[in-house]
């Protein structure tokens, strides 16, 4: 498989944080550079999906192959977002991850890219003692992009009824962990309190 695209969602409203999450400071960097970098490692191309409107946030260097996209409709949730990002992206495969995952690596992605070409499943996503985990997936996009269209015209708005309606192979611990030992890819940040 070619290299995929990336999806970063951060239209979101951040009402639990009080104020807009994914430029809150992180090491000196907004916090949504961490997940960024690591779409950027593995990617070809990445699409930042925005709020409608909302002003384009600093990228870290490097960014290059960044594009900037917009909801056409403000916080419709993640459902929505993907399905903005899945119209731009230029290949048949593309990982979709949030700003507010700071600690999701290219290591544990690309492990999960590997799968997808391996299987040719529609979709890869981590399971954990809770089960599925929606986020993050890698999600070929052609299927994924009609699902998200008819779900979202039904009145669906959960991220997690696309990705289990593409059938996902999910990961179990015993193979994400070889890239991430203590599932830091599970946090994710909705309050202040939440910053690593």
């Amino acid at each position: 498989m070619s290299r995929p695209s990336g999806i970063l969602l951060a239209g979101g409203a951040s009402r639990r944080f009080g104020r807009p999450k994914v430029v809150e400071p992180l090491d000196g960097a907004p916090l949504f550079h961490r997940p960024l970098r690591a779409l950027l490692d593995l990617c070809d191309d990445v699409v930042i999906v925005l709020a409608p409107g909302a002003p384009a946030p600093p990228l870290p260097d490097g960014a290059e192959r960044v594009l900037f996209a917009h909801d056409s409709v403000a916080y419709e949730g993640p459902l929505a977002g993907t399905r903005v990002g899945l119209e731009h992206v230029r290949h048949e495969h593309a990982v979709l991850v949030a700003g507010d995952m700071p600690s999701v690596s290219s290591q544990l992605l690309s492990l999960m890219v590997e799968r997808a070409t391996d299987t040719g499943r529609n979709a890869i996503v981590l399971r954990d003692a809770e089960g599925l985990r929606p986020m993050p997936a890698v999600l070929r996009v052609a299927p994924a992009l009609t699902l998200a269209r008819t779900l979202l015209q039904s009145g669906e708005r959960r991220l997690r009824a696309l990705v289990e309606g593409l059938e996902p192979d999910g990961l179990p611990q015993a193979v994400w962990s070889r890239a991430d030992a203590e599932g830091a890819w599970r946090r994710d940040v909705n309050v202040p309190g939440d910053l690593p």
